[in-house]
């Protein structure tokens, strides 16, 4: 009988690993596979992210929301994605500092182009510039205004 036990308890942990290992193996893919932005096709966004909000009607910022489990404000962008950005001929510029700036907020350029990127807890926001002062300051999309 106790043979009996301990095989159900060894199986009852493999099967718990097995299901820790897939799940982090699904975290670590959201970074392997990417497609165009929305709004900004040149520049990528990994394909497991689910667009969740999308604003044309901001006269200063056309912008995309995407949610992705496990990325955080506090840990900002993982390197494997700015490799990826840069991958795509983005090169990272210095936002103008203003009160509503944080550490999640990355500014992107290209050929002209300007995107940036917004990381929060559990989504992140991609925002393309619609006027040249748009491109220098950035308004946070929590304001009222």
């Amino acid at each position: 009988m106790t043979s009996w036990r301990r095989l159900v308890l060894h199986s009852f942990l493999l099967l718990g690993l097995v299901g820790v290992l897939v799940g982090c193996g699904e975290a670590g893919s959201a970074w392997t596979s990417y497609e165009g932005a929305v709004n900004e096709k040149g520049f990528p966004v990994p394909k497991v992210a689910n667009k969740s909000d999308q604003s044309e009607n901001n006269s200063d910022m056309d912008y995309v929301r995407y949610t992705l489990s496990g990325i955080s404000e506090s840990t900002s962008i993982p390197e494997v994605y700015l490799d990826e950005i840069k991958s795509w001929g983005w090169t990272e510029k210095q936002a103008k500092s203003t009160s509503n700036d944080s550490s999640s907020l990355r500014v992107f350029a290209k050929e002209g182009h300007t995107v940036h990127l917004a990381v929060h807890d559990g989504f992140f926001t991609v925002m393309v510039p619609k006027s040249e002062a748009a491109q220098t300051t950035v308004k946070s999309l929590d304001d009222d205004d």
